[in-house]
């Protein structure tokens, strides 16, 4: 993924170990006039029975957006995935 692309406080599938891992940036990509090629991550290890580790990840790594299913509460109370 490109730095310029990335944003801070959102979540990311990282290749960490062959595995497919969230990791939420907690800083900004953005260094000076450049961008930094490693990002500080709280990396979810657990999704692939690791331990969830806060830590340097190399830009190269991070694979995508994690897209978020949000759960909305209707009138007739029933819960639907969008």
């Amino acid at each position: 993924m490109i730095s310029s692309k990335l944003i801070k406080n959102k979540w990311y599938i990282i290749n960490n170990f062959g595995y497919d891992i969230r990791a939420k940036l907690l800083e900004s990509p953005k260094q000076g006039q450049g961008y930094k090629k490693i990002v500080l991550m709280d990396v979810q290890g657990t999704d692939a029975g690791f331990f969830d580790e806060m830590g340097g990840v190399n830009v190269d790594d991070i694979l995508r957006e994690h897209e978020q299913k949000k759960w909305l509460s209707l009138l007739n109370q029933k819960n639907y995935l969008i």
